[in-house]
Protein backbone atom coordinates (compact mmCIF):
# COMPACT_ATOMS: atom_id res chain seq x y z
CA UNK A 1 0.00 0.00 0.00
CA UNK A 2 2.75 2.61 0.82
CA UNK A 3 4.00 1.54 -2.71
CA UNK A 4 0.93 2.76 -3.98
CA UNK A 5 0.78 5.92 -2.38
CA UNK A 6 4.79 6.36 -3.12
CA UNK A 7 3.38 5.91 -6.79
CA UNK A 8 0.57 8.49 -6.55
CA UNK A 9 2.34 11.22 -4.89
CA UNK A 10 5.68 10.92 -5.05
CA UNK A 11 6.14 12.94 -7.69
CA UNK A 12 4.43 15.87 -6.49
CA UNK A 13 5.97 19.01 -7.73
CA UNK A 14 9.04 20.40 -6.09
CA UNK A 15 6.92 23.85 -5.49
CA UNK A 16 5.21 22.34 -2.72
CA UNK A 17 8.72 21.54 -0.44
CA UNK A 18 11.25 23.90 0.21
CA UNK A 19 13.65 21.41 -1.05
CA UNK A 20 13.38 23.21 -4.10
CA UNK A 21 15.58 25.95 -3.25
CA UNK A 22 18.24 23.31 -2.63
CA UNK A 23 17.57 21.82 -6.41
CA UNK A 24 18.37 25.25 -7.69
CA UNK A 25 22.56 24.84 -7.45
CA UNK A 26 25.09 22.50 -8.78
CA UNK A 27 27.84 22.51 -6.32
CA UNK A 28 27.86 19.89 -3.73
CA UNK A 29 29.07 22.55 -1.05
CA UNK A 30 26.09 25.26 -2.58
CA UNK A 31 23.55 22.37 -1.88
CA UNK A 32 24.76 21.45 1.47
CA UNK A 33 24.13 25.03 2.75
CA UNK A 34 21.04 26.41 0.72
CA UNK A 35 19.33 22.45 2.30
CA UNK A 36 20.63 23.72 5.51
CA UNK A 37 19.20 27.22 5.34
CA UNK A 38 15.71 25.95 3.71
CA UNK A 39 14.79 23.20 5.82
CA UNK A 40 15.89 25.47 8.61
CA UNK A 41 12.88 27.80 8.18
CA UNK A 42 10.45 25.00 6.64
CA UNK A 43 7.79 26.17 9.21
CA UNK A 44 4.50 27.95 8.34
CA UNK A 45 1.94 27.98 5.20
CA UNK A 46 3.97 26.84 2.08
CA UNK A 47 3.57 30.38 0.34
CA UNK A 48 5.06 32.02 3.63
CA UNK A 49 7.68 29.93 3.49
CA UNK A 50 8.96 30.30 -0.13
CA UNK A 51 8.33 34.43 -0.14
CA UNK A 52 10.58 34.57 2.83
CA UNK A 53 13.04 31.45 1.34
CA UNK A 54 13.48 33.88 -2.02
CA UNK A 55 14.08 36.76 -0.35
CA UNK A 56 17.08 34.97 1.90
CA UNK A 57 18.35 33.38 -1.22
CA UNK A 58 18.64 36.70 -3.06
CA UNK A 59 21.39 37.60 0.05
CA UNK A 60 23.09 34.50 -0.75
CA UNK A 61 23.41 34.89 -4.02
CA UNK A 62 25.24 33.17 -5.90
CA UNK A 63 26.54 30.83 -4.03
CA UNK A 64 24.77 30.21 -0.78
CA UNK A 65 28.39 28.72 0.57
CA UNK A 66 30.60 30.91 -0.75
CA UNK A 67 28.71 33.73 0.77
CA UNK A 68 28.35 32.42 4.46
CA UNK A 69 31.98 31.15 4.40
CA UNK A 70 33.48 34.52 2.59
CA UNK A 71 36.44 36.07 5.07
CA UNK A 72 33.86 38.86 6.41
CA UNK A 73 30.39 37.76 7.49
CA UNK A 74 26.87 38.89 5.98
CA UNK A 75 26.70 42.50 7.31
CA UNK A 76 23.35 42.48 9.71
CA UNK A 77 21.85 45.50 7.10
CA UNK A 78 21.34 42.93 4.59
CA UNK A 79 18.99 41.13 6.70
CA UNK A 80 17.04 43.73 8.11
CA UNK A 81 14.33 43.56 6.41
CA UNK A 82 14.06 39.57 6.77
CA UNK A 83 11.35 38.23 8.99
CA UNK A 84 9.75 35.16 8.87
CA UNK A 85 6.63 34.44 11.40
CA UNK A 86 8.48 35.22 15.06
CA UNK A 87 12.14 35.23 13.67
CA UNK A 88 12.98 38.78 13.65
CA UNK A 89 15.40 40.41 11.16
CA UNK A 90 18.30 40.18 13.99
CA UNK A 91 17.75 36.31 14.66
CA UNK A 92 17.95 35.83 10.81
CA UNK A 93 21.67 37.41 10.87
CA UNK A 94 22.42 35.77 14.42
CA UNK A 95 21.08 32.23 12.22
CA UNK A 96 23.54 32.84 9.50
CA UNK A 97 26.64 33.63 11.45
CA UNK A 98 25.93 30.49 13.71
CA UNK A 99 26.25 28.47 9.81
CA UNK A 100 29.49 30.57 8.96
CA UNK A 101 31.10 29.62 12.58
CA UNK A 102 29.96 26.00 11.96
CA UNK A 103 31.59 25.85 8.32
CA UNK A 104 34.64 27.89 9.50
CA UNK A 105 35.57 25.14 12.62
CA UNK A 106 34.64 22.26 10.85
CA UNK A 107 34.82 23.00 6.68
CA UNK A 108 31.33 21.24 5.98
CA UNK A 109 28.51 20.33 7.63
CA UNK A 110 28.40 16.80 7.18
CA UNK A 111 31.97 16.86 8.99
CA UNK A 112 30.62 18.13 12.16
CA UNK A 113 27.86 15.88 11.71
CA UNK A 114 30.01 12.94 11.83
CA UNK A 115 32.17 14.52 14.25
CA UNK A 116 29.42 13.38 16.76
CA UNK A 117 27.61 10.74 15.30
CA UNK A 118 27.57 7.39 17.62
CA UNK A 119 26.15 4.26 15.93
CA UNK A 120 22.43 3.88 17.26
CA UNK A 121 22.43 7.20 19.14
CA UNK A 122 19.82 9.26 16.59
CA UNK A 123 18.97 11.30 19.48
CA UNK A 124 22.58 12.07 20.53
CA UNK A 125 23.51 12.37 17.44
CA UNK A 126 20.73 15.49 16.48
CA UNK A 127 21.41 16.86 20.11
CA UNK A 128 25.60 17.16 19.29
CA UNK A 129 25.19 18.24 15.99
CA UNK A 130 22.34 21.27 16.89
CA UNK A 131 24.64 22.24 19.83
CA UNK A 132 27.38 22.96 17.74
CA UNK A 133 24.80 25.81 15.65
CA UNK A 134 23.40 27.05 19.09
CA UNK A 135 27.36 27.99 20.42
CA UNK A 136 28.07 29.69 17.49
CA UNK A 137 24.70 31.73 17.73
CA UNK A 138 25.36 32.99 21.34
CA UNK A 139 22.84 33.72 24.46
CA UNK A 140 20.77 36.51 22.52
CA UNK A 141 17.20 35.85 21.53
CA UNK A 142 17.58 33.01 23.46
CA UNK A 143 13.70 31.87 22.36
CA UNK A 144 14.64 32.21 18.54
CA UNK A 145 18.01 30.42 19.12
CA UNK A 146 15.96 27.57 20.43
CA UNK A 147 13.42 27.37 17.96
CA UNK A 148 15.59 26.83 14.79
CA UNK A 149 18.02 24.95 16.32
CA UNK A 150 16.11 22.68 19.12
CA UNK A 151 17.43 20.48 22.11
CA UNK A 152 16.02 16.58 21.21
CA UNK A 153 17.15 16.00 23.87
CA UNK A 154 14.19 18.12 25.70
CA UNK A 155 11.39 16.09 23.22
CA UNK A 156 11.52 17.85 20.14
CA UNK A 157 10.86 15.77 17.17
CA UNK A 158 13.53 18.10 15.31
CA UNK A 159 11.38 17.63 12.23
CA UNK A 160 13.52 19.88 9.77
CA UNK A 161 16.91 19.09 10.92
CA UNK A 162 15.73 15.66 9.93
CA UNK A 163 14.09 16.93 7.16
CA UNK A 164 17.65 18.28 6.30
CA UNK A 165 19.13 14.75 6.56
CA UNK A 166 17.01 13.20 4.53
CA UNK A 167 17.56 15.93 1.62
CA UNK A 168 21.33 14.59 2.37
CA UNK A 169 21.33 11.65 3.10
CA UNK A 170 18.64 9.54 0.43
CA UNK A 171 20.62 8.79 -2.37
CA UNK A 172 19.51 11.71 -5.23
CA UNK A 173 16.06 10.62 -6.42
CA UNK A 174 14.11 13.71 -7.74
CA UNK A 175 13.36 15.21 -4.48
CA UNK A 176 16.39 14.08 -2.09
CA UNK A 177 19.93 15.41 -2.90
CA UNK A 178 22.34 12.47 -2.14
CA UNK A 179 24.92 15.19 -1.06
CA UNK A 180 26.35 13.47 1.56
CA UNK A 181 28.32 10.07 1.35
CA UNK A 182 29.49 8.99 4.58
CA UNK A 183 25.81 8.47 6.24
CA UNK A 184 23.32 5.59 5.83
CA UNK A 185 19.85 6.25 5.49
CA UNK A 186 18.92 3.10 7.44
CA UNK A 187 19.71 5.68 10.45
CA UNK A 188 17.47 8.40 9.58
CA UNK A 189 14.16 9.20 11.31
CA UNK A 190 11.20 10.25 9.96
CA UNK A 191 10.42 14.26 10.13
CA UNK A 192 7.46 14.27 11.94
CA UNK A 193 5.48 17.50 11.72
CA UNK A 194 1.39 17.91 12.29
CA UNK A 195 0.79 16.07 8.80
CA UNK A 196 3.02 12.98 9.20
CA UNK A 197 1.59 12.94 13.19
CA UNK A 198 -1.57 13.55 11.62
CA UNK A 199 -1.50 11.09 8.84
CA UNK A 200 0.94 8.18 11.20
CA UNK A 201 -2.21 7.70 13.15
CA UNK A 202 -4.93 7.22 10.52
CA UNK A 203 -2.69 4.30 9.17
CA UNK A 204 -2.15 2.91 12.38
CA UNK A 205 1.30 3.54 13.10
CA UNK A 206 1.36 5.69 16.19
CA UNK A 207 -1.33 6.15 18.59
CA UNK A 208 0.72 9.23 19.95
CA UNK A 209 -0.93 12.21 19.50
CA UNK A 210 2.08 14.87 20.08
CA UNK A 211 4.83 15.61 17.05
CA UNK A 212 7.44 14.83 19.43
CA UNK A 213 10.80 12.86 19.21
CA UNK A 214 8.57 10.01 20.66
CA UNK A 215 6.53 9.87 18.01
CA UNK A 216 8.96 10.28 15.55
CA UNK A 217 10.66 7.31 16.60
CA UNK A 218 7.36 5.15 16.91
CA UNK A 219 6.84 6.30 13.08
CA UNK A 220 10.20 5.18 11.86
CA UNK A 221 10.19 2.42 13.71
CA UNK A 222 7.17 1.18 11.82
CA UNK A 223 8.63 2.11 8.49
CA UNK A 224 11.88 0.22 9.69
CA UNK A 225 9.28 -2.95 9.67
CA UNK A 226 8.43 -2.26 5.66
CA UNK A 227 11.75 -0.82 4.34
CA UNK A 228 14.67 -1.51 6.96
CA UNK A 229 17.31 -0.30 4.91
CA UNK A 230 15.51 3.16 3.94
CA UNK A 231 12.77 4.25 6.55
CA UNK A 232 12.39 7.36 5.60
CA UNK A 233 11.65 6.71 1.59
CA UNK A 234 7.85 7.61 1.94
CA UNK A 235 8.34 10.74 4.02
CA UNK A 236 7.81 13.05 1.04
CA UNK A 237 4.89 11.43 -0.93
CA UNK A 238 2.96 10.88 2.57
CA UNK A 239 3.25 14.42 3.51
CA UNK A 240 2.14 15.59 -0.24
CA UNK A 241 -1.35 14.36 1.32
CA UNK A 242 -1.47 16.39 4.28
CA UNK A 243 0.28 19.71 2.52
CA UNK A 244 -1.76 19.67 -0.50
CA UNK A 245 -4.80 19.04 0.94
CA UNK A 246 -6.02 15.72 0.18
CA UNK A 247 -6.07 14.39 3.48
CA UNK A 248 -9.93 15.01 4.58
CA UNK A 249 -9.92 12.47 7.65
CA UNK A 250 -11.96 15.24 9.37
CA UNK A 251 -14.51 15.52 6.76
CA UNK A 252 -15.47 11.63 6.03
CA UNK A 253 -16.94 10.96 3.09
CA UNK A 254 -14.48 13.16 1.27
CA UNK A 255 -12.05 10.31 1.25
CA UNK A 256 -12.28 8.32 -2.08
CA UNK A 257 -9.35 10.21 -3.84
CA UNK A 258 -7.21 9.65 -1.17
CA UNK A 259 -4.11 7.00 -1.90
CA UNK A 260 -4.66 6.05 2.26
CA UNK A 261 -8.11 5.47 1.84
CA UNK A 262 -8.13 1.45 1.81
CA UNK A 263 -5.82 1.63 5.19
CA UNK A 264 -7.01 4.80 6.84
CA UNK A 265 -8.28 3.51 10.08
CA UNK A 266 -9.98 6.80 11.03
CA UNK A 267 -11.69 6.93 7.96
CA UNK A 268 -13.41 3.86 8.94
CA UNK A 269 -14.03 4.76 12.46
CA UNK A 270 -15.86 8.25 11.43
CA UNK A 271 -18.30 6.44 9.11
CA UNK A 272 -18.66 3.75 11.01
CA UNK A 273 -19.87 5.79 13.89
CA UNK A 274 -17.95 4.07 16.21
Amino acid sequence: MLDAVLAARGGAPLSSDPVEFAHRYKKREDIEAAAFVAASFAFGAVPQIRSFLERLFAVLSPSPHGVLTASRPVPASRTATLRHRFISPEGVHRFLLAIRSAYRDHGTLERLYLSGMRAGDARGNMARFLSSFREGWGEALSRERNFLFPDPSLGSACKRHHLFLRWMVRSADGVDLGAWRSVSPSGLIVPVDTHMARLAGCIGLTRRTSADWRTAEEITAAFRTVCPDDPVRYDYALTRIGIMGDCTARRPGFCSACPLDPICERRRTATSGK
